[in-house]
């Protein structure tokens, strides 16, 4: 199940095998430290029983499960039009000349090795970052980035880009290009 903090809205994929038999858990969030509770989508609400929670049964999420890329929260989306070629060129940062191709409507970007570009950065989070294409528009989200997501030297949480648009996480900076192929078809 996906839970999201209250205090600084973070959402975790929490494990219901956690909660055992009780209707409630006690999380603390990773990210803020922020104590809350956690229902159990499975326990019956008319059971007293099971609805106590220990003072001190305290869990930590696991800041390494954020949302999972395809979370059930995210609309599917389209795949990308075949006459268009879309890629990530780096244009600045320790990759400076690597070029992504980018073949999923949904990319993630970020330093872990469960993104879809990974970028060589220690100012770059694990997760930092989306890419989301519909049709012709490509749109870029931070994910809640410690060090933010820029454009223009602004930083940005969701923001439209054009060809050709630079946008900067942690030091490295990326340029999306975005080409027709003349090829079409379904």
């Amino acid at each position: 199940m996906i839970i999201t903090c209250p205090q600084c809205q973070t959402q975790y994929r929490y494990d219901d095998a956690r909660f055992g038999a009780s209707a409630r858990k006690r999380v603390k969030c990773p990210k803020c430290s922020n104590v809350f509770e956690v229902e159990n989508p499975a326990a019956d609400p008319g059971d007293a029983t099971s609805i106590g929670v220990a003072a001190d049964e305290v869990a930590t999420v696991d800041a390494h499960a954020p949302v999972e890329p395809e979370s059930p929260e995210l609309a599917e989306l389209a795949p990308i039009p075949r006459e268009l070629r879309i890629s990530l060129a780096v244009i600045a940062g320790a990759q400076a000349g690597s070029v992504f191709q980018i073949t999923k409507p949904r990319v993630y970007l970020g330093r872990g090795s469960a993104t879809d570009v990974q970028i060589k950065d220690a100012e770059v989070s694990r997760k930092h970052a989306m890419l989301e294409i519909r049709g012709d528009e490509v749109t870029l989200v931070d994910l809640g980035a410690t060090n933010g997501t820029f454009v223009r030297g602004e930083r940005v949480g969701r923001t439209i880009l054009g060809n050709q648009s630079e946008f900067t996480l942690g030091s490295t900076t990326l340029m999306l290009i975005v080409t027709q192929s003349g090829e079409t078809g379904p």
